[in-house]
C-alpha cells in the first residue's frame, strides 16, 4: 500500500505541470501553440534524468536514490510555480523538473518489481500504476478548484508539489527486499 501511495501522490505533481505549462506560457501572453515547444522540453529532460538515474541507480540504493529525486521534483515544482519570466526560463524550468520528476517514476517501476514478490509482481505493478493514473485525473482538477478559490500560482504549485514530498515519506517508511 505505501508503494501504491507513493507513486499516486507523485504522478498527482507530474500531472500538475504537465496540465499547467500551457496556461503558465498563455499568461506570459505567448500563443498557446509555443506551449508544445515548452512541453518539449519536459519530455527531453525526462528521458535524460531516466537515462542519469538509471546509471546512478546500479551503484547506489534504489529506494534512496528514488527519494532524491522526489525532494528534487518537488523542489522543481515549487520552483515552477514561482513562474519563470520568458519562455527561455520556463523551458529550463520544465527541463529540469522533468529530469527529477520522470526519474522518480522509473525509480517507481524498478522498486515495483523489489517490493512485490513474484507471484504477485505484475497484479501488484499493475494495481500501483492504475491508482496513479487516478492522480492523473486528480491533479488538473484539485488545480483548478484551488485557482478557482482564489490562490495564485506559487501557493497551488506549493500544495502540489506536496505530493512529491508525501511519495518520499511513504518510500521512506516502505520496507524494500532484495528482488527474487
Amino acid at each position: 500500500m505505501l508503494i501504491t501511495l507513493g507513486y499516486f501522490t507523485h504522478v498527482t505533481s507530474f500531472y500538475f505541470i504537465i496540465k499547467w505549462v500551457p496556461k503558465l506560457v498563455v499568461d506570459m501572453g505567448f500563443q498557446p501553440r509555443t506551449a508544445a515547444g515548452v512541453l518539449t522540453w519536459l519530455n527531453v529532460g525526462g528521458a535524460t534524468g531516466v537515462a542519469i538515474f538509471g546509471l546512478i541507480a546500479t551503484r547506489v540504493s534504489l529506494k534512496a536514490l528514488t527519494v532524491v529525486t522526489l525532494l528534487g521534483s518537488s523542489a522543481m515544482v515549487v520552483w515552477f510555480g514561482r513562474g519563470p519570466h520568458d519562455l527561455v526560463s520556463l523551458a529550463a524550468t520544465v527541463a529540469i523538473a522533468g529530469v527529477f520528476i520522470n526519474s522518480a517514476i522509473g525509480g517507481y517501476y524498478l522498486l515495483f518489481a523489489k517490493v512485490f514478490p513474484t507471484h504477485v509482481r505484475a497484479t501488484g505493478t499493475g494495481f500501483a500504476i492504475g491508482v496513479g493514473r487516478g492522480g492523473a485525473v486528480l491533479a488538473p482538477i484539485l488545480a483548478g478548484y484551488l485557482f478557482q478559490a482564489g490562490l495564485a500560482m506559487p501557493t497551488v504549485a506549493t500544495m502540489m508539489a506536496m505530493g512529491s514530498l508525501l511519495s518520499a515519506a511513504a518510500l521512506l517508511a516502505l520496507k524494500v527486499r532484495a528482488a527474487d
